[in-house]
Parts: C-alpha cells; structure tokens; sequence
C-alpha cells in the first residue's frame, strides 16, 4: 500500500511541476491584460511548490497533515472540475484529469488512514 501511495505521489508532483512549468515558461500574449498574465504566472508558481510537497510527502508519508491538505485540495479541484464541465464540453484529456484526481486520492487517503491506524507509518 505504501508503495502504491509513493508512485501517486511522485506523479502528482511530477505533473505539478510540469503543469507550474508550462504555465510560468509560456509565452506573453499582446492580447492579454497584464494582470491576466500575472495571475497565470502566480498560479504556475504555486502549482510548480505544490510539487516540493508532494515528493516531500512521498518520502516522509507520516506528515498526516501535509498528506491530507494535499489529497483533499486535490480532490476538491476534480470536484470543482466536473462543476466546470456544464460550461464547455468535456473532452477524453479533461475526463481523464477528472478522475485523476478523484478516485486516487480517495483510494490513497483510505490506505494512508489504514495504514496510520495499523501503527505501520
């Protein structure tokens, strides 16, 4: 099970760290209000030290709280995602991310929380 838990991990940070470095290298559109392309940036950034918490958490799974905050802001962004889809059509990638990030965290919070009360964290 802990293994399990410690791959998921280092994939969410890995696709934090991808998706932080995207939107922080991407290029300035003219089209854009400045203020706009800030606040992209600043979301990249937080995305991309989201990153640092996750492997942080991969190596050291006894952090409760840590791996907690990061399972349910997870799971709130699938929530909030599937919100999202009444405004555009849901596509194969979107479906995918949907789930990614709802039916791992929900089976990685019950292993960590077996885990925890097994004494074997």
């Amino acid at each position: 099970m802990l293994l399990f838990i410690r791959i998921f991990l280092v994939l969410y940070g890995i696709i934090a760290l991808a998706t932080g470095f995207l939107g922080i290298s991407a290029r300035f559109d003219p089209a854009t209000a400045p203020a706009t392309d800030n606040n992209h940036r600043f979301v990249a950034a937080i995305w991309a030290s989201m990153s640092i918490a996750f492997f942080y958490v991969a190596w050291n799974p006894s952090e409760v709280a840590l791996f907690r905050f990061l399972m349910l802001a997870l799971f709130i962004g699938g929530l909030v995602r599937i919100y999202g889809l009444r405004f555009y059509p849901a596509s194969p990638f979107l479906i995918f991310g949907i789930l990614l990030e709802l039916i791992p965290t929900t089976i990685m919070l019950w292993m960590h929380t077996k885990l925890l009360n097994e004494g074997t964290l």
